[in-house]
């Protein structure tokens, strides 16, 4: 036996607690964090952090409403509705209301942005040594080595961890908590497990859809083992029907409204989703309840089939939009020069031609992690432990994903490390290595060869921009936006990379066309016409609706037509029937008021 194997101990639950089994872990990831924003500048940082901001701002504001998801800063010129839930903005907002005592509203919603990321880092942690622990609870290890992979586990998944860097403010974070709701309820495979599978699933849902597929993974794998008969699926089915139900029905009153809850927005929780996860939910109950143990494997699978694909055919009936998928509000104009160059949107391919292999590798560590428990987890399934051979196929179906969309990869690389401990542990007290533990290396070692080959198939490249990719990239970072303080009020056309500076810079009486996301696309298609196209008709109705044009100069030297609106401004040449606007101080940013009568 390994000289840190626990000699004299049944199990690690017995010499190291729950609590400080935590704090081993969260210390670990608050240095992490603590690493990471040391610079000022977060490793993980996107645009959906200044939209959520501005959206939780314009709440607190005296036009916010709580049930109104409108914000009138962005001007397509049709009014953007976000399709955000509210159950994001709660914390932030109850924070600052617990500050403003002390501090002014904004600097109250400032404080609340750093402050709330980090908690919920402590509930993440929490979640995570709960599950740990009841994976290595009939492995004997000692504390030190226990408390070593609870590091190394914790570095491992350090993408998942920095999600919670202070300012982090979108809602991967809280998807992550949800879905590491469902693995720690697949690994108790009890009644409170049942509760926390439901409840993670439903709220994962209330957030936004892009965990769906790991969901259905996981219900995939209870429906089988209810047909199986596998002991406790009944009551774990149950009670996660019932927290679906609950969260559910108090998520449509407490965060969407009885309107929204009763509309179609196939992009966010509304009415389709709500049928769908009540109409499972029941289903679900009610074939448990009926079924006993002299009903047959052929009875169970088609009561559970059956009423299944009426629910979907009566889905399909009453919301038949929503069979385009989310995003079928995107415009052709808007998918092509847009949507289509998003790089979550891609494979893994898009890492190596991009040159990231920092992604590559945390893939590959992952995936790596992946093959080294698959042995831990295989034994487990053998002796009947069923819910932890779900939670692992969840954890491996993100990432299976993640190669052909990378938009998912921050999910495998937050659950699949769990498993890590236990498959350590396991080898520190093997006395040899089995067929299987050298297969498991030789995997291992073949699959990081791979990776790294895929570099010579994939290589790096220098790209060429065009003029698209400096409408959505040049945002004039660091240059003097005052001048949007000496005009009157209006709404202003910007090319959809600028859209969000501006809108942090500008005063409360002016608007922007276009910000970067999948609602703002009639904004985009706008602006694509505006900036890009030759036809003058065209450009004068995309602008139509629009008091200001403002663009980021930045000489266009490697583009071959200069002759679009975007080029001659982006290179500060003039342009009939637009006026400039004299900034205050020398700067890249400019804007130009519209003289529809001579526009060109």
């Amino acid at each position: 036996m390994s000289i840190l194997a626990a000699e004299g101990y049944s199990s690690i639950t017995r010499q190291m607690s729950l609590l400080r089994a935590f704090v081993i872990m969260y210390v670990t990831a608050l240095v992490m964090v603590l690493f990471d924003i040391a610079d000022g500048v977060r490793f993980i940082k996107d645009v959906d952090d200044q939209l959520r901001e501005l959206q939780i701002r314009f709440l607190m504001s005296a036009q916010g409403h709580w049930f109104d998801m409108t914000l009138p800063f962005i001007s397509m010129p049709e009014p953007y509705v976000s399709p955000w839930s509210r159950m994001i903005d709660l914390p932030y907002v109850l924070i600052a209301l617990l500050l403003q005592p002390f501090l002014p509203v904004d600097q109250a919603i400032s404080v609340a942005f750093q402050i709330w990321p980090p908690m919920l880092l402590s509930i993440f942690c929490l979640l995570v040594v709960a599950a740990v622990r009841r994976l290595v609870a009939d492995l004997p290890l000692s504390k030190l080595a226990y408390a070593v992979c609870l590091m190394l586990m914790t570095v491992v998944m350090s993408m998942g961890v920095l999600e919670f860097s202070p300012g982090r403010i979108d809602h991967h974070n809280v998807q992550i908590i949800a879905m590491m709701m469902v693995i720690g309820g697949l690994i108790r495979w009890d009644r409170v497990g049942g509760m926390m599978i439901g409840a993670g699933s439903a709220f994962s849902t209330v957030i936004g859809l892009e965990c769906l597929p790991f969901v259905a993974i996981a219900y995939a794998g209870l429906v089988v083992c209810q047909i199986a008969r596998v002991q406790e699926t009944g009551k774990i089915i149950l009670w996660s029907s019932l927290s679906i139900l609950v969260v559910t029905v108090f998520s449509s009153l407490a965060f969407t409204g009885p309107v929204a809850a009763l509309s179609t927005q196939c992009d966010s929780f509304s009415a389709p989703y709500i049928f769908l996860l009540c109409g499972f939910a029941v289903i679900l109950s009610a074939c448990v309840l009926l079924q006993n143990e002299r009903t047959g494997v052929f009875a169970r699978t088609v009561g559970l089939a059956l009423p299944g694909i009426v629910l979907l055919g009566a889905a399909a009936f009453l919301f038949p939009s929503c069979l385009s998928g989310p995003y079928s509000i995107i415009d052709p104009i808007s998918h092509e020069l847009w949507f289509d160059r998003i790089w979550q949107e891609k494979s893994i391919r898009y890492f190596y031609q991009n040159g990231q292999y920092d992604m590559v590798s945390m893939l590959g560590m992952t995936l790596l992690a992946a093959i080294v428990v698959a042995q831990f987890v295989i034994g487990k399934a053998r002796s009947g432990s069923y819910g932890i051979a779900i939670a692992y196929l969840v954890a491996l179906g993100a990432l299976l994903l993640t190669v052909f969309v990378t938009r998912n990869i921050r999910f495998p690389l937050a659950l699949m490390p769990i498993f890590l401990p236990p498959a350590i542990a396991v080898l520190l007290n093997s006395t040899r290595l089995t067929r299987a533990h050298r297969a498991t290396v030789a995997g291992g070692i073949a699959l990081l060869v791979s990776l790294g080959g895929l570099a010579i198939l994939f290589p790096a490249h220098q790209r060429d921009f065009d003029a698209v990719d400096y409408m959505a990239g040049l945002d004039c970072d660091g240059q003097d936006f005052s001048v949007l303080s000496t005009v009157s009020p209006g709404r202003i056309a910007v090319p959809e990379g600028l859209g969000l500076p501006v809108l942090f810079a500008a005063p409360a009486s002016l608007s922007v066309a276009a910000v970067p996301f999948h609602r703002a696309s009639p904004g985009m298609r706008r602006m694509y016409q505006a900036f890009l196209m030759s036809d003058p008709d065209l450009r004068r109705t995309a602008l139509a609706p629009f008091d200001y044009v403002a663009i980021c100069q930045f000489p266009l030297v490697d583009i071959s037509d200069k002759t679009s609106l975007y080029a001659a401004l982006a290179s500060g040449d003039r342009w009939p029937g637009l006026e400039p606007v004299q900034p205050p101080v020398k700067t890249a940013f400019q804007l130009y008021r519209i003289d529809h009568a001579k526009l060109q």
